[in-house]
C-alpha cells in the first residue's frame, strides 16, 4: 500500500512538472545547462519600466516659487560653452531649444562693426556646430527659440555702425544661417517668445517700459514700470511669468525682475554668481532656472537655486 501511494505521488509530481513546461509555450528558451527560463515576462517587465521612466523624464515640470515671500537666488556653475575661435571676445545671448544650447560670441570686424559667431552645444557642453562665418546680428543680446518655425529669434539690441534698437533676426536651427531680418515699431533690448501663449514679451532701454506682442509681432500691451537700477540683459517668457535677468551696475546688485503678462511686477530677486559674473541670459527648463554669463570667449552656464531671504 505504501509502495502504491509512493508511486502515485511520483506520477502526480511528474504530471505537474510537465504542465508547467508546456505552459511556457514559445517563450521558453533553453540554456546551455538544459534548464528552461521564460523571456516573455522579462521583456514585458523591462519594456514597462522603460516606458515609465521615459514618461517621467519627458513630463514637463513647472517652476514653483512663492513670490509672496522675499527670495534670493544663487547660481552654481555647471557647464562651460567655449567659442572655438579666439578672436570672438564676448559672450552674449544664449538659449536652449529643447535639445541643444546655442550661444552668441561677438567681435568687431575690420570696419568696426560688431559681428557674431553662433555656436551650438549639446547638453554636456560639447560643440556641435558653428555658423558659417560671422553673422551681423547687431550685438545678439538675447536669443529665443520658436518651435513652429524651427528658428532662433535673435534680438539685435544695438549696432556699432548703425543703431538697431528695434531689429531682430531669424536664424535657422539646423544651418545657423540668417533667414530673415526685420524691424519692429518699438525698441527693445531683449525679446522672448512663449510657445504656450504664442506671444512675445520685451523690455525697452533701461527696463522702464515693457511691451507684449502677439504671434504676428503686433503690440497688444505697453506697460510703464519702475526703472531698475541694474543693467538690462536677457529675458525669458514663461507661460505664467516673464523673467528679466539684469546685471550689476552703479552699486546695484544683479537680479531677476519677474512680471506677469499684464506687466505687473511680481518679484525682485537678488542674484549671486561667483565673482559677480555678468549675467547675460535666462532660461527655464523643466522647472529649473538657468543663467549664462559673459566670460569673454566662454559662456558659463549656472543652475539657479532659490531660498527665502533672511
Amino acid at each position: 500500500m505504501k509502495q502504491m501511494i509512493y508511486t502515485l505521488v511520483i506520477l502526480l509530481l511528474f504530471m505537474l512538472s510537465g504542465c508547467g513546461a508546456a505552459g511556457s509555450g514559445t517563450g521558453a528558451v533553453t540554456t546551455d545547462g538544459g534548464a528552461t527560463e521564460t523571456d516573455a515576462d522579462t521583456s514585458a517587465e523591462t519594456e514597462t519600466v522603460t516606458e515609465t521612466e521615459t514618461a517621467a523624464e519627458t513630463e514637463k515640470r513647472e517652476l514653483t516659487l512663492d513670490f509672496s515671500k522675499k527670495l534670493t537666488a544663487a547660481g552654481t556653475k555647471i557647464l562651460t560653452f567655449k567659442c572655438p575661435e579666439n578672436d570672438y571676445v564676448t559672450a552674449q545671448g544664449c538659449c536652449f531649444d529643447g535639445e541643444n544650447w546655442v550661444a552668441a560670441f561677438n567681435k568687431f570686424d575690420k570696419n568696426g562693426e560688431e559681428c557674431t559667431l553662433l555656436c551650438k552645444f549639446d547638453k554636456n557642453g560639447a560643440l556641435i556646430k558653428t555658423s558659417d562665418g560671422p553673422l551681423y546680428l547687431e550685438h545678439a543680446n538675447n536669443i529665443t527659440y520658436i518651435p513652429e518655425k524651427s528658428a532662433y529669434f535673435v534680438t539685435s539690441c544695438q549696432g556699432t555702425v548703425r543703431e538697431c534698437w528695434n531689429g531682430y533676426s531669424l536664424v535657422d536651427r539646423d544651418t545657423l544661417a540668417v533667414t530673415e531680418k526685420g524691424n519692429l515699431p518699438a525698441p527693445f533690448f531683449a525679446m522672448s517668445y512663449c510657445p504656450e501663449r504664442n506671444a512675445y514679451a520685451s523690455g525697452r532701454w533701461r527696463g522702464e517700459t515693457l511691451d507684449f506682442w502677439n504671434g504676428d509681432l503686433e503690440i497688444t500691451l505697453t506697460k510703464n514700470v519702475k526703472v531698475p537700477g541694474t543693467l538690462s540683459q536677457g529675458v525669458f517668457a514663461a507661460e505664467d511669468y516673464v523673467w528679466f535677468v539684469r546685471s550689476s551696475q552703479n552699486g546695484y546688485h544683479q537680479e531677476f525682475r519677474v512680471y506677469d503678462w499684464d506687466g505687473e511686477l511680481v518679484a525682485e530677486i537678488p542674484l549671486t554668481l561667483k565673482g559677480d559674473a555678468e549675467s547675460e541670459s535666462v532660461n527655464i527648463i523643466d522647472g529649473v532656472v538657468y543663467v549664462t554669463s559673459n566670460a569673454g570667449r566662454r559662456a558659463y552656464l549656472y543652475r539657479v537655486e532659490f531660498s527665502e531671504a533672511e
